[in-house]
């Protein structure tokens, strides 16, 4: 008897290339997406491991908010310019996520799911990709992806591309991923999201035929 497993769906992206756009997509298809940037947000608060060990790291005043919340600012004044407290926070959180998401993954078993995704900009680069069967790149031109992020953000060029300058290059996102979604005309994104679907369908059919026999 085959063990029943979910397939998981890796997307990744730099600033402006619509990833969560594509993931979105995907969510409108039936396909459950974890979103690491939301999560990891929510965690500061929720997962009490993390809260202990950054409260270890820096202090009872992190959390010295009224209702006990996480104060955001407090934490931006501690890594805004210093690396390595940066590198600590981060050493903090991605393990946090993995736990949720490993957590969150195990309940769509309970679902009968058979597919979903990970949405993170930090697939390649959190130790998230070990998690995913399939990795895509979400991709686009440096012009277009810069006019997206601008007008998102509402901040200037300057800053817009000292982020995509510190993010993992699309050459090598594309290198390293199973797929690539060309974000830009003259590109479908929804046939190139479901030609995706089909071939990893039609993988997952003879996986499981071959494993029967």
């Amino acid at each position: 008897m085959v063990e029943p497993k979910i397939l998981t769906l890796g997307i990744t992206g730099g600033i402006g290339s619509g990833k969560s756009y594509v993931a979105s997509l995907l969510s409108e298809r039936g396909i459950p997406v974890y979103d690491t940037d939301s999560r990891a947000k929510a965690l500061y608060d929720e997962d009490s491991t993390l809260r202990q060990e950054l409260i270890q790291l820096f202090g009872s005043q992190l959390y010295g908010t009224a209702d006990g919340r996480l104060d955001r600012q407090a934490l931006a004044k501690i890594i805004f310019g210093d690396r390595e407290a940066l590198a600590k926070v981060n050493a903090l959180v991605h393990p946090a996520v993995r736990r949720d998401f490993l957590h969150w993954r195990e309940g769509l078993l309970t679902e009968d799911m058979r597919l979903c995704a990970l949405e993170s900009a930090l697939l390649l680069d959190a130790g998230l990709e070990a998690y995913a069967d399939y990795s895509i790149a979400v991709v686009a031109s440096d012009t277009l992806r810069l006019e997206r992020a601008m007008q998102r953000d509402g901040v200037p060029q300057e800053a817009i591309r000292s982020r995509m300058a510190h993010q993992l290059p699309q050459q090598e996102m594309i290198r390293r991923c199973d797929y690539t979604i060309y974000n830009e005309p003259p590109h479908d994104l929804e046939e190139q999201i479901d030609d995706i679907l089909t071939e990893i369908a039609r993988d997952y059919i003879h996986l499981h035929q071959d494993k029967s026999e």
